[in-house]
């Protein structure tokens, strides 16, 4: 990955299409190398992200390409916290209960990981639905530079 954005663009839009998850990893990456992580942790969040925003963009906005949603990453006391702000169907992702991995390999499944993902990876999970003072819902995902 290559660090392409400076430390002032910190957020990016993107359409309800999953042809949008590519840029968003490469934005997300850029950013977790800028702030100092590895490569491979770099990785890591950005796939912890594609995943968070992959079940938006399919569950919440239907592969809607009409509908946007925002990006937003902050730095705060050595965390790094991306924020996905979306007004789409308000979902919990810490709602899902963790998979029993060994029924799941049983079954030969196929996908479902994603909220497992994102927990393996990032140090903390925030969900917050829309408000009515807070028209969007905000999932909070945050990781800490070693």
């Amino acid at each position: 990955m290559v660090a392409i954005l400076n430390s002032h663009n910190n957020q990016i839009s993107a359409t309800g299409s999953t042809a949008e998850l590519e840029k968003i990893r490469e934005f997300v990456g850029a950013q977790a190398l800028l702030f100092g992580f590895e490569e491979i942790d770099a990785f890591q969040i950005a796939l912890a992200v594609d995943e968070a925003c992959s079940n938006l963009i399919r569950h919440s906005y239907h592969n809607d390409n009409n509908r946007q949603f925002v990006v937003k990453i902050e730095q705060n006391n050595g965390e790094l916290i991306i924020q996905v702000m979306d007004n789409g169907d308000s979902f919990n992702p810490m709602s899902v209960p963790e998979p029993d991995m060994e029924e799941y390999f049983k079954k030969f499944k196929r996908g479902g990981l994603g909220v497992q993902i994102m927990r393996k990876v990032m140090d903390k999970i925030e969900y917050l639905p829309a408000q009515t003072s807070t028209a969007l819902n905000i999932l909070s995902l945050t990781k800490r530079l070693a």
